[in-house]
């Protein structure tokens, strides 16, 4: 009452009593609305920061981030953990890589870092593991889906990888250190990898491996070439990744360089008409078991050999050139072989030798090249051996036991060394290749079962439906090894029948 009486009593301290009154109000209106303004977003970021920090919402991001890659992968892939160390870094921990259609697993990867920064890409793996018989998998995903699609390789990519392991069912194998850079071209783009094997000494040269993919050509191109540098790579480990691996043995080693390069193909075949051709020249295989590789051959070899390959190009359905030393030391070979060398090889026999028996030293040089195979024995340039004639290629006692000839021969001569006794020759030319799928030789020896336009055992009838007499079966003549099956007693002889 005091304070309107005032107002009415004293009219210039009225304006200013009100005036005091307006400011205090509108200090506090704006005081509550910047309190208000303040308390929003922050209520906002505590409830995101809640969200994110919610098992709900890391389940979800795993999710998304596992079809990401299944989708740009191919694979089935699964992740344990996802974390994000900071605004440019994610880590995954656990990752599972499976066939997107078996499920089977193809490897596994214990942590994934995966750093982004402006122009470039670091990604670093710890203990990664693969399994040997999935390395196809393998291989279209960094050919076909990386390193052939230009959009991944915008900028450059630094790869690590702490103790790789390839497994097989047989062995396995541990690549340590391993240091990879993925560095983009106008034309081409190059992944240079550079690696050790686990218990070599730290001082070596280190293996190296270099993956090109070629853009400036009407047909892209992809070369990849292996250098060994000072170490033996063993190769027991790809057992599981093809047999023919399993059949060198668990001790051989592959020193060198290897070389695989897309060329045109003749047939025009393949992807945009482009083949794979293999070249191995200069490359070396030590410690074969001979004993391995002629496990289900008709005639055994024990020992170890090497394979100097001074010259090695193949072309699947295309060019061979292949020029090598073969040399296996101290072992045992069967005296079966000794005649088919000389038959089928046109070697020259010293000595006739009726039991298997041991032998010093087996050298060979050979050149196979346009379907012709020339040999010639080497035992005469090996040390303690020089008093052997030349041309020796097998030796035993002192005395030289096999000696090649001069001539060239039909490298097929070869295959009919190492063929089983029931084998057929088959007249394979331009014009019969594409009928081997339907009149393929036999798989096993004939026997006197065997018959020719009916099954044998079941009985024939004439047009009236009555058993007639059965003539006997006929095997072709013309097939080296089998007669033709003697003719019941009660029926008389035929003549030999030929089909």
């Amino acid at each position: 009452m005091s304070c309107w009486k005032s107002v009415f009593v004293s009219p210039p301290h009225a304006v200013r009593r009100i005036r005091q009154m307006h400011e205090r109000t509108m200090r506090a209106v704006a005081r509550g609305l910047f309190v208000a303004c303040c308390a929003v977003p922050t209520c906002v970021t505590m409830l995101i920061i809640l969200v994110m920090w919610s098992p709900w919402y890391h389940r979800r991001c795993i999710r998304a981030t596992e079809a990401t890659l299944a989708l740009q992968t191919g694979l089935d892939v699964r992740i344990g953990s996802l974390e994000r160390v900071s605004p440019t870094t994610w880590q995954l921990g656990d990752v599972q890589l499976r066939d997107n259609e078996t499920k089977q697993s193809i490897g596994r990867i214990r942590i994934v870092s995966w750093v982004q920064e402006d122009d470039r890409t670091i990604v670093r793996l710890s203990q990664p593991e693969i399994r040997a018989e999935y390395l196809d998998d393998v291989w279209q995903l960094v050919h076909d889906r990386f390193l052939c699609r230009p959009e991944h390789t915008l900028h450059p990519i630094r790869l690590a990888a702490d103790d790789l392991t390839i497994q097989s069912a047989h062995s396995q194998i541990t690549v340590r250190d391993l240091d990879g850079r993925i560095l983009p071209g106008e034309k081409e783009v190059s992944a240079v990898l550079y690696c050790m094997l686990a218990g070599e000494r730290p001082d070596i040269e280190p293996m190296e491996i270099e993956i090109k993919r070629r853009r400036d050509e009407g047909q892209p191109r992809t070369s990849v070439a292996l250098r060994t540098g000072e170490l033996n790579a063993p190769l027991a480990w790809l057992a599981g990744y093809h047999p023919a691996f399993e059949k060198l043995g668990d001790e051989a080693t592959f020193h060198g360089a290897a070389k695989l390069s897309q060329v045109p193909s003749q047939a025009g075949a393949g992807a945009a008409g482009l083949v794979w051709m293999l070249d191995l020249s200069s490359a070396r295989i030590e410690n074969i078991d001979m004993a391995r590789m002629t496990e289900f051959l008709p005639h055994r070899l024990v020992g170890k050999g090497s394979l100097q390959l001074n010259r090695c190009q193949i072309v699947p359905g295309g060019v061979v050139d292949v020029d090598g030393v073969v040399q296996i030391t101290r072992g045992w070979i069967s005296a079966s072989l000794l005649p088919r060398l000389a038959e089928d090889l046109g070697c020259q026999l010293s000595t006739a030798v009726p039991d298997d028996f041991p032998f010093d030293l087996i050298a060979i040089d050979f050149d196979l090249y346009d379907g012709k195979l020339a040999m010639e024995g080497l035992c005469n340039s090996q040390r303690g051996f020089e008093k052997m004639p030349p041309g020796t290629m097998l030796c035993a006692g002192g005395q030289p036991i096999v000696r090649t000839g001069p001539q060239q021969i039909a490298a097929t001569q070869l295959m009919r060394l190492f063929a089983a006794p029931h084998s057929v020759s088959v007249p394979v030319s331009g014009q019969t290749l594409e009928m081997l799928w339907l009149l393929q030789p036999p798989r096993g020896p004939l026997t006197l079962n065997d018959s020719i336009g009916s099954v044998p055992g079941t009985p024939r009838v004439d047009e009236s439906g009555l058993p007639v007499g059965q003539d006997a079966p006929r095997v072709s003549g013309r097939i080296s090894g089998f007669q033709s099956a003697p003719a019941p007693n009660d029926v008389p002889s035929q003549p030999r029948g030929y089909w």
